[in-house]
């Protein structure tokens, strides 16, 4: 067997200036010795890179994008490492999905075990099911004592929001600016991070958004309320109400936001903020839905779930992605009045809880617990917060560093201060990782966030080779820019200009002094949320069914669509769009591949 070695040569050497505190000496916790695979056999004979590439442009559609300008070809994994054809290992700490490491040998060992005994579905009797459904349920607040199986995040909150419609005979759901909840038609609906669409303007979110409401996303760093500030939760929670108020006021369904935003831009929640938002929602009749997908089974080290958090107790829980470490399993955890509610609504999932997905379950809350892989995410994180903190002091491009045990996010500005986004520079930082051996992601509603959550398997080691990483490829960046060799990105005083003055020319004055009023102007110094609203106004103003007479709401809440009362769509007037991503910089949410905008949820 070949071994690759542990990292690129030359990379731990910026390592010398972060300095170690003294408050934190605790190593990870030792993971449970277990019978691991070689880490890579050199013996790679299948297609190309090429070939792939070749294959995948002729059957498959060029809207399904790839990482990276060129893109990379994994074919074996192993733990927090995995590996390209050519042998080269890389420190994955973007894959949320293979949370407890990839080719888990007791997950591999639990799947090939009930694959070669019977796969069936829910509605014959199986022990697996219910003893994985008991075992679940034993990390959840006693209320919540209802589980339904499904096979993905989407389907889990997909079927939250039919839950509490059916539950509350409401159609009304409130979300959030910037979120991702998925990709079946109710899910885009929800996921605003969705709403700009691709650089050319396309976008089916308008035709999914329909009886959703947005409202204004808790922005510690550019919002009304930043950090620090007592009135925080409270004042973005008003915003929540305002939404019910001023849009559903009879017939909110319910409100869902992922304990954490990931998409978005790894964005914490000031403490009280979901507490404050759930007594306001109830209140109004809706029920509350915590999207877990992303940050639950320990992730963020101090709790398993991410809403106890909060110090909250949702009605609806949804699970996905890390619940199976990659196996297809999903769920949705509901407290059991709700459920009662969909007893006659004749739901089954053929796949959903089949004995091997939920054999994959129970591996990976067994190893959970036995490696005690939650607290090894508290320390870790700890630790990776520590030194990202040091990052930031060493580097003006640092803005912000956020997040919560292993889910963390670093915001590159132009000037810490401007609050100024630095798309270009982040984009730059995110490939030049990957060629350093570290897979990080990027997004936030300028796509100007690197997004850090690796399998909470994670050592002390892989953490400094994270962070020493992200400081070579930011020093390489400052000295292509003391040396002239990077481009200037635009101020954002010059694209709102170009926005103002591109909206003028192709008959669409109404819009452009509504934008030059809601951005407070187009010089720099009295803007100060450099176009937030440009994707908004750019894609109404591309949209052959906006006209010059109709109005566009573009706040972040669409009207009652007039299918829901006719039976009929009319233009798409009515739907709007959310102020969230910069058209400057096209590739939002994701990664840019061949040309394309990469919006997709993909962590």
């Amino acid at each position: 067997f070949f071994f690759v070695s542990t990292f690129p040569s030359g990379i731990p050497s910026t390592m010398g200036g972060l300095r170690r505190s003294e408050s934190i000496h605790e190593e990870g916790p030792l993971l449970k010795k277990r019978k691991v695979k070689p880490a890579f056999t050199p013996k790679y004979q299948g297609p190309t890179k090429n070939d792939i590439l070749a294959a995948r442009k002729q059957h498959l559609s060029d809207g399904q994008y790839t990482f990276y300008k060129e893109p990379l070809m994994l074919v074996e994994g192993a733990m927090q490492y995995i590996f390209d054809e050519q042998g080269r290992r890389y420190l994955d700490a973007y894959s949320n999905v293979c949370h407890i490491g990839h080719c888990h040998p007791h997950v591999v060992e639990a799947v090939q075990k009930a694959m070669a005994t019977v796969l069936t579905n829910t509605r014959y009797l199986h022990p697996t099911i219910a003893t994985y459904a008991e075992r679940l349920k034993q990390r959840f607040p006693p209320e919540l004592d209802t589980v339904f199986f499904v096979n993905s995040g989407s389907e889990a909150n997909d079927l939250a929001v039919r839950l509490a419609r059916v539950h509350t005979q409401r159609s009304g759901v409130v979300a959030l600016q910037h979120a991702y909840h998925g990709t079946t038609a109710v899910c885009t609906g929800l996921s605003t991070c969705l709403a700009p669409g691709t650089k050319g303007g396309c976008t089916d979110w308008k035709y999914c958004a329909r009886d959703i409401w947005i409202a204004p996303n808790p922005d510690l760093v550019r919002g009304v309320f930043r950090k620090g500030d007592p009135k925080a939760a409270e004042g973005y929670a008003e915003m929540v109400q305002n939404t019910i108020n001023t849009k559903c006021p009879d017939d909110v369904a319910g409100f869902i936001a992922e304990s954490i935003q990931g998409v978005g831009g790894q964005v914490v929640f000031p403490p009280g903020y979901l507490k404050a938002v759930y007594e306001k929602v109830r209140a109004a009749g809706g029920v509350c839905i915590a999207d877990e997908v992303q940050v639950g089974f320990g992730r963020t080290g101090q709790c398993y779930w991410g809403f106890e958090t909060q110090g909250v107790v949702p009605d609806i829980v949804t699970l996905g992605k890390p619940i199976g470490n990659g196996f297809p399993l999903a769920a949705v955890v509901v407290k059991r009045h709700i459920a009662k509610s969909f007893d006659d609504c004749q739901y089954f999932n053929t796949a959903g809880g089949n004995p091997v997905s939920c054999a994959a379950g129970l591996a990976v809350l067994e190893s959970i617990e036995e490696d005690k892989l939650q607290e090894n995410a508290r320390i870790q994180g700890e630790y990776c917060m520590q030194l990202l903190e040091e990052l930031k002091a060493r580097h003006p491009r640092v803005g912000d560093v956020r997040g919560m045990g292993l889910f963390m996010g670093v915001e590159l500005m132009k000037e810490r201060h401007s609050l100024e986004p630095a798309p270009e520079a982040t984009a730059r930082v995110f490939e030049r990782c990957k060629e350093l051996g570290l897979l990080i992601g990027k997004g936030g509603p300028y796509n100007n966030v690197l997004r850090i959550k690796p399998p909470i398997c994670v050592t002390r080691d892989d953490i400094e080779f994270i962070v020493g990483c992200l400081e070579r490829a930011l020093q390489e960046e400052a000295e292509l820019e003391e040396q002239g060799r990077v481009v200037s990105e635009p101020s954002a005083s010059d694209v709102n200009l170009l926005v103002y003055n591109y909206l003028k020319q192709n008959g669409f004055g109404h819009l452009a002094t509504q934008f030059k009023q809601e951005t407070g102007g187009l010089k720099k110094e009295d803007n100060p949320f450099y176009g937030l609203k440009l994707q908004s106004v750019l894609a109404a103003a591309a949209s052959s069914s906006v006209r010059p007479q109709e109005h566009v709401d573009y706040e972040g809440a669409q009207k009652i669509s007039d299918c829901t009362a006719t039976g009929t769509c009319p233009d798409l007037k009515q739907n709007g769009t959310n102020g969230l991503h910069d058209e400057a910089h096209p590739a939002t949410n994701g990664h840019a591949a061949n040309g394309h905008a990469a919006n997709g949820h993909t962590a």
